[in-house]
């Protein structure tokens, strides 16, 4: 009875040896796997979020833009309705400097802000 003890007893601790072992290669696998899925996660969600970050950019620059060309257009409707009335009346047009700087500078804003656009697209794809 005493060796079947022992040889329960070895028995026990070859099981629990291979148990323990078992169970580290096990643990080490999940903490390797896991630090896999929290590298997967943070690289990913730093993506999205610069792609959050570039997609509001392009909705404020479409802003500006539509705002921009908006009031371009007022300063063209402007110049037109001077150049009618002149010719109407048959008298000089008058003095439309303001307004053609205003159409100058709005233009070039808005193929300024268009560009932007354009970079911003083109580091989407």
């Amino acid at each position: 009875m005493a060796d079947e003890m022992k040889k329960l007893e070895q028995e026990l601790k070859k099981f629990s040896s291979r148990f323990e072992k078992s169970t580290n290669d096990w643990m080490k696998y999940v903490d390797s796997e896991s630090d896999k899925v929290v590298k997967f996660v943070r690289d990913n969600t730093k993506d999205l979020s610069d792609t959050i970050a570039r997609e509001r950019k392009k909705i404020e620059l479409r802003s500006q833009i539509g705002e921009h060309t908006r009031s371009l257009n007022k300063s063209y409707i402007r110049l037109g309705e001077a150049y009618y009335e002149s010719l109407q009346s048959g008298r000089k047009m008058d003095d439309m400097s303001d307004v053609l700087t205003i159409i100058d500078s709005k233009r070039r804003l808005v193929e300024l802000l268009n560009d932007q656009l354009r970079d911003l697209e083109q580091k989407s794809r």
